[in-house]
């Protein structure tokens, strides 16, 4: 019936009317440099003023590179790199990752609302993610702690994601897509900016891919596991809705996500190639926002959400030699607000002054066998979080700014207060010159799932505090009048009491727990090139060293973390721009698996993609060609048995999408 919908949608495309698009897209460096960005509500008045050093992908990078997914368009920035375990999605920074921890150390949000759920922490960025890209207005990133801006989950960075508003699509629009592995999907928006003044969005997409129908596995290959070969077991689907509605200072916006996949790798002890192992996972939120100048010096913000996070899991695996079905089970509930005031008391001074309250209503575990029946997890926990945050920007000298912050915490999952500075100087000697030396710390509180997790050998361990992380920073950021960029950073991360899995103690009954134990420095430096043509050509690179270092492992290089990412985008339009060609190229180092000297291979990925809007009027056409050269990039497994996992080769794309 999907197939039938899709090749009906393909069909009648040629029906195209006539679209208007009123996006971030279309932003000269020195425009982007100079923007107010969402973000920047909380770090100065432009990106380039700015205590970090912000990166921002737009609506037209999306477009032209063709980034099917947020972890896709993550990848392409400076310092980051993204990993797969066939279930989720991982993301690293600045040469730190841990497998499996579902991206908790980094702060994700949409249009300013955290979305990190209140069980893992967790920040989903493939297909679990809460928006589709075609709703995408910008993304910006925020390398580094940020504690007196952002909070706890900003240990490694911030990101936000800006959606798009109604006046944007103007209009109906239709989009559809179909793939390699028999993957489709469908979506269907409505977006326009009435004549009261208020701009409304809507959208609603569903996506299904069968996925690689024989996967192999050589630590599976015997007669009694398919000879490693799980077939039919890397099937995904998700289901998506999106709406804003926006009028004078009131903007409500809100959000869910259902999104199922099988899980193929066999992990946690499940038997091989049995289809009763799958995840799902949903998602929502709603939030209410009030935004106001009171005055010409003073800008109120006041907003209030709720937001919801459900998980569960169905694993086949032998018990006593019979096959027993494990259901493992997690939901959230959580709502909150926050008062943010942004004031110039006296000449010189931006001073942003905010409040943040959060209840955790639910944070509910279970995990139990069907049948028979037996119990091993049963958790549920409730409590408060309050934050409060000042920065004052100071103007010093013309070309000289100070920025002090700090923040004070009281999280429900600590028996401490936190409190955490970030400082910046920002010299300008030159109108298109930066220098920058930052500090910042900030720290992570342990999640319901590490503090309340007892079973499988695991126990819980009431004695847990928070990790910790200090950042040091300098940067040097050039532009010139004829829109090239170039930026080079220094930086220096210490990473203390890490909460990692370890053989229990002797006073817990228990063989493993997760404690405060990890310890790792981070030292790097990334150089950044970017110019942008009026006739719409682009040319980017970046590069970065990162040396992550255990110290309890008498300073090693750590795990799963690539030392060296090169990164290179080109986009140029042909025809008289009715034709558009984005090429990326992502290399990522070689990546040590574990401790015994077993490395994943280095691999260097190519995309191109061709897109156009001027075909036939008001139909926007993309063909992509994802892993041009058809190799398997290496991913960190599962377990001993999947010590790596092999990602896809070649894919292709095609999307058409009308708006009328």
């Amino acid at each position: 019936m999907r197939k039938l919908i899709a090749a009906s949608f393909f069909a009648s495309a040629a029906l195209a009317g006539e679209a208007s698009q009123d996006d971030f897209t279309n932003l000269s460096i020195e425009e982007l440099l100079n923007l107010e960005i969402i973000s920047a509500s909380r770090l100065g008045p432009k990106t380039s003023q700015a205590p970090t050093s912000v990166s921002i992908l737009t609506a037209k990078d999306i477009r032209t590179f063709g980034w099917r997914t947020l972890a896709e368009a993550l990848n392409s920035l400076r310092g980051l790199f993204t990993s797969s375990d066939r279930n989720y999605s991982f993301l690293g920074a600045r040469g730190f990752m841990r497998s499996g921890d579902y991206n908790s150390r980094i702060l994700l949000m949409i249009d300013g609302q955290r979305l990190n759920e209140n069980i893992y922490d967790g920040g989903y960025i493939a297909q679990e993610f809460m928006l589709d890209m075609d709703l995408v207005d910008h993304i910006e990133y925020v390398p580094g702690s940020g504690s007196s801006i952002y909070g706890a989950n900003a240990f490694l960075g911030m990101i936000n994601i800006v959606t798009k508003q109604g006046q944007a699509i103007n209009g109906a629009q239709v989009a559809g897509e179909i793939g390699t592995f028999d993957t489709y999907k469908g979506r269907v928006s409505y977006g326009k900016s009435l004549d009261n003044g208020a701009d409304v969005l809507f959208s609603a997409s569903h996506f299904d891919s069968a996925g690689v129908e024989n996967l192999y596995f050589p630590g599976f290959d015997t007669p009694e596991t398919n000879r490693g070969v799980a077939h039919n077991m890397d099937d995904e689907r998700a289901d998506r809705l999106f709406g804003k509605f926006k009028f004078e200072e009131f903007t409500l916006s809100g959000g869910y996500v259902n999104r199922f996949k099988r899980v193929p790798t066999a992990s946690f002890d499940g038997i091989f190639n049995d289809q009763q192992f799958f995840t799902e996972d949903k998602q929502f939120f709603t939030n209410l926002k009030y935004e106001k100048n009171v005055s010409d010096t003073a800008k109120l913000q006041l907003k209030g959400y709720y937001q919801g996070y459900d998980y569960h899991a169905d694993q086949a695996y032998l018990l006593d030699g019979s096959r027993v079905i494990n259901h493992d089970f997690a939901s959230g509930r959580w709502w909150g607000g926050e008062a943010q005031l942004t004031f110039s008391p006296i000449n010189g001074h931006r001073m942003i002054l905010g409040l943040e309250y959060q209840y955790d209503q639910r944070q509910a575990l279970t995990n139990h066998d069907i049948d028979p029946y037996f119990s091993y997890v049963r958790s549920r926990r409730s409590g408060h979080r309050l934050e409060a945050y000042l920065q004052d920007d100071i103007q010093i000298l013309d070309d000289l700014i100070f920025s002090a912050g700090a923040r004070v915490d009281y999280h429900h999952m600590l028996n401490s207060m936190q409190a955490n500075p970030r400082l910046g100087l920002i010299w300008s000697p030159l109108a298109n010159t930066q220098f920058k030396l930052l500090y910042s710390s900030t720290f992570r509180a342990p999640n319901s799932w590490e503090r309340d997790y007892n079973a499988f050998g695991f126990v819980a361990n009431p004695d847990m505090r928070e990790e910790q992380i200090k950042s040091y920073e300098g940067i040097v950021e050039w532009r010139s009048a004829n829109g090239l960029r170039l930026l080079g950073s220094l930086f220096h991360n210490d990473i203390s009491q890490l909460l990692m899995g370890r053989p229990a103690t002797a006073d817990i009954d228990g063989d493993y727990s997760v404690q405060n134990y990890g310890r790792y420095h981070a030292y790097g430096i990334e150089l950044e090139g970017e110019k942008r043509w009026s006739s719409g050509r682009l040319l980017k690179a970046s590069y970065t060293y990162n040396l992550l270092t255990n110290e309890n492992s008498h300073g090693t290089w750590a795990t799963y973390s690539p030392q060296n990412l090169f990164k290179l985008h080109y986009a140029e339009s042909f025809f008289n721009d009715y034709l558009t060609l984005g090429i990326e190229n992502i290399f990522i180092d070689r990546r040590k698996l574990d401790y015994a000297g077993s490395f994943g291979d280095g691999y260097n990925l190519v995309n191109i993609n061709l897109s156009s809007d001027k075909l036939i009027r008001g139909l926007d056409t993309s063909f992509g060609i994802y892993n041009l050269f058809d190799i398997h990039p290496q991913m960190p497994g599962v377990s001993d048995q999947v010590d790596i996992i092999r990602m896809n080769g070649r894919e292709l794309r095609l999307k058409l999408q009308l708006t009328f």
